[in-house]
């Protein structure tokens, strides 16, 4: 076993510790770095005495909505602990979470999803908006911002997507009706034109960059055109059929968040008392949607990360657990 710290393979055996459950886990030295390590070191799993199959069983119970007092009543730990684990987990998102390969078509589609932080206050003052996007061709969930509803929001979730959405080619950017998208996007991914490059019968010269197309669904249009493309899209970009233009995908992704997260069920939410722990539980949930469960429409036993191309097979609860990152993955 190489050594996490340096890759080096001048490793000897250093002593072991023992689980709660009895068994032992080896420890190593390595004489490059003069660290202690073992095969859990970087992971979840790190200085965690509680064996890996509880702390999966947790996992699963939280992932498919069951409460975390709930949970904890039933594998006999405390709940506070049960949030620590969570708080791990979520800590390793950055370590999960790729940018999408290039070169590549991707269709973001973006929706909000409000739940009660803390007091019940009236939806404009409450921190409990979610941004979600969801890639729309493999559903995977790119973006789990939350916040107030105000434009620091929108920037800090437009930013990320964009971040994850720019190595690709091809750019669908959609949304329903919340024009805010398309204003923080428009700062990142705008370019200036030339006359050489653009006839002057164009008419724009500051526009999306190549292949980045953006529009609108507006649900209430009152007989206005129910689609629109914000801002002017770059002359080469070929621009999609109206009845592409919708975020469905991802409103029944929130729909699905509330019977699996229990911070967004309603009438019974305990659990989202702080806007840090509504950010954890629904990051967890990302992870899980991401690279755990298959989702039905992808076909048999695939999940988003599969269709994305990230892993050629699902990952185990317990897998995801005891390993470093998703390269580590192999088949």
């Amino acid at each position: 076993m190489p050594c996490p710290h340096c890759q080096s393979s001048c490793v000897v055996k250093n002593g072991t510790y023992s689980l709660k459950d009895g068994s032992s886990v080896q420890h190593f030295l390595c004489k490059g770095c003069g660290k202690r390590f073992s095969d859990k070191t970087n992971t979840l799993m790190a200085r965690l005495r509680t064996p890996a199959s509880v702390v999966s069983l947790a996992f699963k119970m939280r992932g498919e909505g069951m409460g975390v007092r709930a949970s904890g009543r039933v594998l006999d730990v405390s709940h506070s602990t049960l949030l620590r684990w969570e708080e791990r987990m979520a800590g390793q998102a950055s370590q999960w979470s790729p940018k999408a390969p290039d070169p590549c078509e991707v269709t973001l589609e973006h929706d909000e999803l409000y739940t009660r932080v803390g007091e019940n206050l009236p939806p404009q003052e409450s921190e409990g908006w979610t941004l979600t996007t969801m890639e729309r061709e493999s559903r995977y969930w790119v973006t789990a911002q939350v916040g107030r509803r105000e434009q620091a929001l929108f920037e800090q979730g437009v930013r990320t997507s964009w971040q994850w959405a720019a190595p690709a080619a091809f750019i669908r950017w959609f949304s329903d009706g919340e024009r805010r998208y398309a204003q923080e996007l428009w700062a990142l991914a705008s370019i200036r034109l030339r006359y050489p490059q653009v006839a002057r019968a164009y008419g724009h010269l500051k526009v999306w960059r190549e292949g980045l197309e953006v529009a609108i669904k507006i649900k209430g249009s009152q007989g206005r055109p129910r689609r629109q493309w914000l801002y002017p899209d770059h002359p080469f970009t070929a621009v999609s059929s109206a009845s592409e233009v919708h975020a469905n995908h991802c409103e029944a992704l929130n729909s699905s968040i509330r019977p699996h997260c229990s911070a967004y069920r309603r009438r019974q939410n305990h659990y989202a008392k702080t806007r840090a722990g509504l950010q954890r539980a629904i990051t967890v949930q990302q992870l899980i949607h991401n690279w755990i469960r298959p989702h039905f429409s992808l076909g048999k036993r695939t999940t988003p990360a599969m269709r994305m191309g990230f892993i050629s097979r699902p990952v185990t609860m317990l897998e995801f657990l005891t390993t470093r990152r998703y390269r580590a993955i192999t088949s």
